[in-house]
């Protein structure tokens, strides 16, 4: 019973919650249950074809890293980065657009459902079928993504 009592009062504050918690972070707390961390980067246009050369080397470059996630072309152009890539492939991934000449706003990290990845076919076992290629997106599938979730989408897009 001691060996139990001492566990608990090294790891507290990662096994038990205070009864002082309020209910907004009790609801963070659930609203993240299911939820993989990604990472959206926005760039002001991204043109699809095999004439806009530094979009293609966009693609190569995340092919090569065998960067996970998906890719909506047009304006603007967003690229989903889902797990298991990392916050630091997304910013490495960032970094060598910046050296092909297309800059994201930056790279912003967002919860989408882990279940709606799965059904928009961003989630593992699709992305393993592609070999690591970033999957063409049009809205709807980015939608899909989002859960159905119109401000979560408007958040994607950057759209306020």
């Amino acid at each position: 019973l001691e060996l139990i009592i001492d566990w608990l009062a090294d790891n507290k504050t990662t096994c038990l919650l205070s009864n002082n918690n309020n209910d907004a972070s009790n609801n963070n707390i659930n609203n993240m249950v299911g939820k993989g961390e990604c990472y959206i980067l926005r760039y002001n246009h991204l043109l699809s074809g095999p004439e806009h050369k530094k979009e293609k080397a966009m693609v190569d470059t995340a092919k090569k890293s065998k960067l996970q996630g998906g890719l909506l072309w047009g304006t603007p152009g967003i690229v989903v980065v889902v797990p298991p890539s990392t916050e630091e492939d997304a910013k490495e991934y960032a970094s060598d657009s910046r050296d092909i000449g297309k800059r994201p706003d930056g790279v912003e990290a967002m919860h989408l459902s882990e279940s709606a990845l799965e059904e928009a076919g961003l989630g593992g076992l699709a992305q393993q079928k592609r070999g690591g290629k970033l999957q063409n997106m049009d809205t709807a599938l980015l939608r899909t993504a989002c859960g159905g979730d119109e401000d979560l989408l408007r958040s994607v897009l950057g759209v306020k």
